[in-house]
């Protein structure tokens, strides 16, 4: 029987939006929702929030204990690298990535591609890249952005460990198996009609507001929120969408690339 485990990647500091795991949405922080959202999942046997080994996030390795929540601490910028020995000390077999600015990812989606990839002989299995005119690109595959979900095998996330070399590989986990498809068994999940016009992730501080509005707006009865709800919202009050959907869905892996380049001047 396979160990199927969400690695979820979490830091007090970012770049873009500065304690953002830890802003508040309604009553409590963004991380709780995220992991309300992932610990819905019913075909997940361990969800660990894994953070790095620098102080300042120590907060949330307290927050993690506070919510009797499994953690992992590990390299700060080396997120491959966190990844890898996250699955290795708790021994998983098949390795979930969700990033904790998603506070809206679908529980039912995590566990449809869960099951898709348990059927199916893949090395990894997405919904964030898309072969485009011959060639896999970073794509939003008609989904909301911040419903990214990445699967793999433990022996992909090795050789991916051992393999890749530049900064964005390294940052961004995936990037060495998506774009290697002569060495990986890849395949992706398209959304059957196209909701990329709305953004569920959180960057700046009009992701925030436009998350705040779908939690005010949401059925006080649910346990979690599905894409199918926040559709259903969207419908009803369209004009939300204005409030964040401006931004670059590949912001993050441009500002890696960037990075990349000024280090080989």
């Amino acid at each position: 029987m396979s160990s199927v485990g969400v690695i979820i990647q979490a830091r007090i500091n970012s770049s873009r939006l500065s304690g953002k795991v830890m802003k508040t949405i309604a009553t409590k922080p963004m991380l709780s929702y995220v992991l309300n959202q992932v610990n819905n999942s019913k075909n997940v046997d361990i969800v660990i929030l894994a953070t790095s080994d620098q102080s300042d996030d120590d907060i949330i390795e307290e927050f993690c204990k506070k919510q009797n929540q499994t953690f992992f601490r590990g390299s700060k910028n080396d997120l491959l690298d966190r990844y890898y020995k996250c699955a290795k000390q708790f021994n998983l077999d098949i390795i979930v990535r969700i990033t904790s600015d998603c506070p809206l990812i679908d529980p039912e989606l995590i566990d449809k591609m869960i099951s898709h990839f348990m059927k199916n002989n893949n090395d990894y299995y997405s919904n964030n890249f898309e072969k485009i005119n011959g060639d896999w690109k970073n794509s939003k595959c008609n989904f909301p952005q911040g419903m990214t979900v990445e699967i793999c095998t433990f022996s992909t996330l090795e050789r991916a460990w051992k393999s890749a070399s530049s900064l964005s590989e390294r940052e961004h986990v995936f990037p060495y198996v998506q774009f290697h498809p002569e060495l990986f068994n890849l395949e992706n999940e398209i959304f059957h009609h196209d909701l990329s016009h709305i953004r569920c992730t959180v960057d700046h501080p009009e992701d925030l507001e436009f998350i705040c509005k779908i939690y005010e707006l949401m059925p006080k009865n649910l346990d979690y929120i599905t894409i199918s709800e926040i559709e259903t919202i969207i419908k009803q009050h369209p004009e939300i969408v204005k409030i964040n959907n401006f931004f670059d869905f590949e912001e993050g892996y441009k500002i890696s690339l960037d990075k990349e380049r000024n280090l080989k001047k």
